[in-house]
């Protein structure tokens, strides 16, 4: 399990978080950048977005990933939430993209073969149904080796199941800095934003497209 720290900020900001890279002289970048392309998964009734609305400690999250526009190499992920620490199960698909709305089911060949059990008997007993679909620009960078930073920009969304009137996709004005890091190297990730403009909050890629199309208002 492993702590994370989210700070959103404004597209407009986009130079203060260069400098601010600049400014830590042991920021390192990790790797090139990648576009990520995320599609989430929920049941009818969106109970893992009301889950995460009231804050509840332990919760799922669900979806399937690949990088750089390759989705015949995607992933299978539930991201498990225990208090403030989380972990991310992943399988790494052998199959081209299947019908979406039979990723996450008993009915999935894949996921019923026998090394893949372990995966299955962690999906909710809800019927998922994909909600979201999810792209950005990634940058990944590494502090002390100890503490990883992403910065995702150029985020937009587009509904899958649409529950709006609104147009399909949306793109977003803001960016967000994920930092993530073992329990043990807390003070060391804290003292990396202290004396900085930035604040930390709660942030939900999934939740904020929800937002954004008006539809966590009537969940």
């Amino acid at each position: 399990m492993r702590s994370e720290i989210k700070i959103p900020i404004n597209n407009n900001f986009e130079l203060y978080f260069d400098n601010w890279v600049n400014f830590k002289s042991k920021i390192q970048k990790q790797y090139d950048d990648r576009l990520i392309t995320s599609i989430y998964y929920d049941s009818e009734n969106f109970t893992t977005a009301r889950d995460n609305l009231a804050g509840i400690s332990n919760r799922c999250k669900y979806r399937i990933r690949w990088y750089n526009d390759k989705s015949k190499n995607f992933n299978y992920e539930i991201k498990i939430k225990k208090n403030n620490l989380g972990k991310k199960l992943f399988l790494k698909s052998d199959q081209s993209l299947i019908d979406l709305n039979l990723i996450f089911s008993n009915k999935n060949d894949f996921l019923k073969k026998k090394e893949n059990e372990f995966f299955l008997n962690h999906l909710s007993s809800n019927n998922l149904v994909p909600k979201m679909n999810v792209s950005y620009l990634r940058s990944y960078f590494v502090y002390q080796k100890k503490i990883r930073i992403t910065y995702d920009r150029k985020i937009s969304y587009k509904l899958i199941n649409k529950h709006s009137l609104k147009k399909n996709i949306m793109k977003d004005f803001m960016n967000v800095i994920e930092i993530k890091f073992e329990p043990e190297n807390t003070s060391l990730a804290l003292n990396l934003i202290q004396n900085s403009n930035f604040n930390p909050k709660r942030f939900s890629k999934y939740l904020r497209g929800l937002h954004l199309f008006g539809i966590s208002n009537y969940l």
